[in-house]
């Protein structure tokens, strides 16, 4: 295996600026705050050039005329639509847990309820359901065991067990992250996947009148999409350059939606995302994420020498007619 020596942040600007990078001596600043491996090796793939099949040349050299800067502003243009994307999807998290916490216990009002495998759908496959039973009863542990201050309650949950020996349904869902509250969902009993399902339904007809009728499998598609960016903006990964591949689910998206202008195909990014929370968010919320996303692009679209800023836009997914189609 070729090994990886330590270089020193003046020995990372010589290897970047042999590699044909223009570089600011100001840019040693950047390495220190964000590192080489965040900085250059996450975002350097858009200024690489190219053979005529679009394969990046070996030994890697930069195209002409790039900068450190460019690198820079594309690092900050993620972390920011990171933060935009972050803010929609708590959003649509909050209403989601609150959601499938009162249709629950709506139906099933008794202590505990979560933790018997017959108030569940999915029963062909009781191994699924175990598991959502499992990491509930995990949660409730983990959070009880946490160390008490001043021998008071550190947490909601270990308040509900020491006063009332029950953890309500409502509660607990706050504690969950949201790829187990997607699972939670999946092996609800259809009945609630229903009611769950019309509820987000008529919301959407408050804030756009008439619309189509939104099912548990769009939920589903809304929640897998959701999901995966969830996991790719709070933990700090490149998120513009996102990919999704699952037509099935983009489809059934676009197909609640009604806009036939939208294309649908086997590749998804932040534009199928955004889709996504349209269905899911009330108007106000989703024309303010929306106006941000827009402000975003028009603050970094002039930023971008060596590379065209629609490439940027087209790793994001995003159509030519984007702004009348969000």
């Amino acid at each position: 295996m070729e090994s990886k020596p330590f270089k020193t942040h003046n020995q990372q600007l010589k290897i970047l600026r042999d590699r044909g990078l223009e570089v600011k001596s100001s840019a040693k600043r950047s390495l220190e705050q964000y590192g080489y491996y965040s900085l250059i090796n996450g975002y350097k793939w858009n200024f690489l050039k190219r053979d005529s099949n679009g394969n990046i040349m070996r030994p890697e050299k930069f195209k002409v005329g790039s900068n450190f800067q460019e690198i820079q502003d594309l690092y900050d243009f993620d972390r920011e639509l990171r933060s935009i994307l972050f803010e929609s999807i708590l959003r649509y998290e909050s209403t989601l847990r609150a959601t499938i916490a009162y249709r629950f216990s709506e139906k099933y009002p008794e202590n505990h309820s979560y933790l018997a495998m017959d108030n569940f759908g999915n029963q062909e496959h009781p191994e699924t359901v175990l598991k959502t039973i499992n990491e509930l009863s995990r949660v409730i542990r983990d959070k009880v065991n946490e160390r008490r201050r001043n021998g008071r309650s550190s947490n909601a949950i270990q308040h509900y067990v020491w006063k009332h020996k029950h953890v309500p349904l409502w509660v607990l869902v706050n504690y969950l992250t949201f790829g187990a509250i997607n699972y939670l969902y999946i092996n609800l009993e259809n009945d609630l996947k229903i009611k769950i399902a019309s509820d987000f339904q008529k919301n959407r007809k408050r804030s756009y009148g008439p619309c189509r009728s939104i099912t548990p499998d769009v939920m589903e598609s809304v929640n897998h999409i959701v999901n995966i960016f969830r996991n790719a903006v709070a933990h700090g990964e490149i998120t513009f350059s996102k990919r999704l591949y699952s037509s099935n689910r983009n489809s059934n998206i676009v197909n609640v939606l009604g806009d036939t202008r939208i294309n649908t195909n086997s590749q998804g990014g932040v534009f199928e995302l955004l889709l996504a929370l349209k269905l899911v968010l009330t108007k106000q919320d989703y024309k303010k994420l929306t106006k941000r996303i827009k402000k975003l692009i028009d603050d970094y679209s002039g930023k971008f020498y060596s590379v065209n800023f629609n490439e940027i836009l087209q790793d994001m997914n995003f159509p030519d007619d984007f702004i009348s189609l969000l």
